[in-house]
């Protein structure tokens, strides 16, 4: 009896693991980063209270005195990769994330292939409220968040939603094609530094076919613009994300005509010391996460971060995940 009860554990361990990773086989994942349903109550409640939006009736005013703060908008965008690997188990590379975030201090951060257990961990940077839904619904606990992070000092959340990559964006749904769903997480942000309001977006697209790319690309221009009305073009609006594409591709095209810039192109300065943004742990050196912009305004600095960070068990530095960050400095003035 033993032996078969081990057996059937067995069975049970491994298919768990294979839904774990249907993802990346190129179907849609359905279990992954499961989690109990106590953990998933208090994460959504504390997501919840954090990101309460403001009542109507409460004004909405610039703080008086910003002596000595940086005024300039800092966006990162990571990709943290969403299982443990080589270079380190997940809780070991949020510590160097932790660490990357001390050092560079970005107001806004937009992430990729967030999991439950990276969500759990992200709930915990005390500076930060988190913003977005799993790409397997509002309410899941499982799949893979494109979540928005931004300082609670700085900001205030006035409206938010996720949408997916699809002629129905407000249904889970899928790209034909695709190898998994794709979401677009924004947030409506009022920014008490400078008394503006912003829009900060965040996606990842395929890893499929640019044709595919291609496609989602059109359906994020198409949904962010009916979403945001002429708050696209009143508003300064950002864009961070994998896009798992090169500048020289159609689908970083459609993004451009769809009225966004590029802020490494439009940078008075490049402070990367390496050309892409994806080593794979290779260097394989290959560009394909951005940070763009709609705006007429100056892009002070852009930084393909591509330096290792020591987290809590490290003994020497090591990498966040398969990405580098990259940061844009904007210009900002009280």
């Amino acid at each position: 009896m033993k032996k078969i009860f081990k057996i059937f554990a067995f069975i049970l361990i491994s298919a768990a693991a294979m839904a774990l990773l249907s993802c990346n086989s190129g179907q849609p994942e359905a279990t992954e980063g499961a989690t109990s349903t106590d953990e998933v109550t208090e994460a959504t409640e504390a997501t919840e209270k954090a990101t309460k939006k403001p009542k109507e009736t409460e004004p909405l005013t610039k703080l008086e005195n910003t002596e000595g703060l940086d005024l300039n908008l800092k966006i990162l965008s990571q990709n943290v990769r969403y299982a443990d690997d080589d270079s380190g188990t997940v809780a070991q590379r949020t510590t160097r994330l932790r660490a990357l975030i001390e050092e560079h201090q970005p107001d806004l951060i937009g992430t990729q292939e967030v999991t439950f257990e990276w969500y759990m961990y992200l709930r915990t940077l005390k500076d930060y409220v988190f913003v977005g839904s799993s790409r397997n619904g509002h309410n899941a606990s499982t799949g893979e968040w494109s979540a928005i992070m931004y300082k609670k000092d700085r900001f205030v959340l006035l409206d938010s939603n996720t949408f997916w990559l699809t002629e129905t964006p407000d249904e889970v749904s899928m790209t034909e094609g695709a190898k998994c769903r794709r979401i677009c997480t924004w947030a409506e942000l009022f920014d008490r530094y400078t008394g503006e309001t912003i829009i900060m977006t965040n996606t990842h697209l395929d890893h499929s076919t640019d044709a595919v790319r291609e496609i989602q690309a059109r359906y994020l221009i198409e949904h962010l613009k009916a979403r945001l009305g002429e708050k696209f073009e009143s508003c300064a609006v950002y864009l961070t994300g994998d896009f798992n594409c090169k500048n020289t591709t159609t689908p970083y095209d459609v993004i451009i005509e769809g009225g966004f810039a590029d802020s490494r192109k439009a940078a008075l300065e490049d402070l990367s010391t390496v050309a892409g943004s994806y080593h794979g742990y290779e260097n394989k050196d290959r560009e394909i996460d951005f940070c763009f912009f709609n705006s007429d305004e100056t892009v002070l600095s852009y930084e393909i971060i591509s330096k290792g960070y020591a987290g809590d068990d490290d003994t020497e530095p090591g990498y966040v995940s398969d990405h580098y960050g990259v940061l844009a400095t904007f210009k900002r003035e009280g």
